[in-house]
């Protein structure tokens, strides 16, 4: 006689769990999920999550009431503290307008600044490590466009504070001399700096903590994101519109730090691709030849993964491949300087390294796409004023505005115009005549453009947007 075997209670709870997804998968069935607490369990335990949600709501009802000291002691009841500011990152250009005789070495904390103005003192940034460009790499550093030799080092804000998102071409003043080295500048605008955070912003802190008790929820998950590294970030499940994968979740996040790396491979004909260790990579700086001029510019092509599902997350394939034209010889060996997400490379080690599956599914994650706004602005100032301060007063009030923006949310021309009108003082300016934002394309990750409604700008949970110029006029 056959005896059918008796089926575990672990087994028919999975067979319950696939069979209900697979009739409506708009339903959570994780482990903590109120489903699967109603329909799986006791209903005395479906009893308790329901006060327990309702217990959720009360909390978040008076903390929606709450403000400054009052809000700084509720945060105390769930770990939190007001954060005091982050610095402004962004990158040093050194640049010599003639060919450099010797090693060109930047040390850490080298210091530029802006050129200040009579209403602003000087914005310093310094640079964060030791970094030296050997002579005999010097060639692949010389920018046609510009006619001279370009040296790019990260660098942070000296001070803590919105003060530190400047615009490009601004910190163009070195505050101390660097042999070989005859000025600094900062190609694009410098970002991530805030200063003491909001009542609204740490509300919303709060509020995730309390929504969100554990990573099995959306919320615990960003709230844990947030608490982490990043200044923003958001989880995008399968059933969402903007959801790029059939399985798992995309947790985007916004993370304005790169971090520099150096790999060293040996050249052979037969290996067609030179897969980077660290990832997600954002640019290639440069490829040096143990053989002084074997690889150029032109020799070699940059892969990194943006097509693919997988795009800007640590299981992307970023390489490196020789063009054939290359006159290196085989054997040889040659170095790769690049930059690279290592808070979302840690980020996403932390994640797989949890036993428990976060929301019941893989989580990729993924840096938020960078939206830069680009503007014509025409004003009518007032009658004897300062043109040029006036207008790098409404650049800088613009970036100021533009970084306190999350991911997801839309920019409105009134906003800008308000903006434009008041910035962080008095401004003279009789009227604003004219903010023109759909003389532009927006492009996604894909190389899909948009050309924006002149009034709104919408802006999905996966990108956020950033200052990236303004033409005043």
């Amino acid at each position: 006689m056959t005896t059918t075997p008796v089926k575990s209670f672990s087994t028919i709870l999975a067979e319950i769990k696939t069979f209900i997804r697979a009739y409506n998968r708009m339903l959570d069935t994780g482990d903590t999920s109120l489903s699967k607490d109603l329909i799986l369990t006791p209903f005395s335990i479906g009893g308790r999550v329901i006060m327990e949600q309702v217990g959720v709501a009360r909390d978040l009802h008076v903390l929606s009431r709450l403000t400054g000291s009052d809000l700084d002691n509720e945060g105390t009841n769930y770990g939190l503290e007001r954060s005091l500011g982050t610095y402004a990152s962004g990158t040093l250009t050194f640049y010599s307008t003639t060919v450099p005789t010797s090693d060109i070495s930047i040390p850490a904390g080298t210091q530029a600044r802006t050129t200040g103005t009579s209403f602003a003192s000087p914005i310093f940034f310094g640079t964060i490590a030791d970094t030296t460009f050997p002579l005999a790499s010097v060639s692949a550093y010389y920018s046609y466009d510009r006619a001279r030799y370009e040296f790019p080092v990260p660098a942070l804000a000296v001070q803590l504070g919105e003060s530190g998102n400047v615009g490009a071409e601004t910190l163009v003043m070195s505050v101390s001399p660097i042999s070989g080295i005859n000025g600094v500048a900062n190609l694009i605008a410098t970002s991530g700096g805030n200063g003491l955070e909001s009542d609204e912003d740490f509300r919303d802190r709060i509020a995730l903590k309390i929504a969100g008790r554990n990573l099995n929820t959306v919320n615990g998950l960003r709230a844990f994101a947030r608490a982490s590294a990043f200044i923003d970030a958001y989880a995008i499940r399968v059933e969402d519109a903007d959801s790029e994968r059939s399985t798992g979740v995309d947790l985007f996040v916004v993370d304005p730090f790169f971090s520099a790396a150096t790999d060293t491979f040996t050249y052979t004909t037969s290996t067609e691709r030179y897969y980077l260790a660290n990832t997600p990579v954002d640019a290639v700086t440069s490829v040096v030849s143990a053989v002084v001029g074997a690889i150029g510019a032109d020799d070699y092509d940059v892969h990194i993964d943006n097509a693919s599902p997988l795009r800007r997350s640590v299981h992307a394939s970023d390489y490196l491949t020789i063009r054939a034209s290359a006159s290196i010889p085989t054997g040889t060996a040659f170095t790769v300087t690049y930059t690279y997400s290592e808070n979302i490379a840690n980020f996403q080690n932390s994640l797989e390294q949890d036993a428990n599956n976060v929301l019941t599914s893989s989580v990729l994650v993924k840096r938020a796409y960078e939206l830069q706004l680009y503007m014509n602005i025409s004003l009518t100032m007032v009658t004897n004023s300062d043109g040029p301060t006036t207008r790098q007063r409404v650049k800088n009030a613009l970036i100021q505005f533009l970084d306190t923006y999350r991911m997801g949310t839309n920019i409105q021309k009134s906003d800008l115009i308000i903006v434009i009108q008041q910035g962080y003082g008095d401004f003279p300016i009789n009227t604003v005549d004219a903010v023109v934002i759909n003389s532009w394309y927006l492009q996604d990750e894909f190389g899909n453009t948009y050309n924006p409604v002149d009034d709104t700008i919408t802006v999905d949970k996966t990108k956020y947007a950033r200052y990236g110029s303004a033409t005043v006029v």
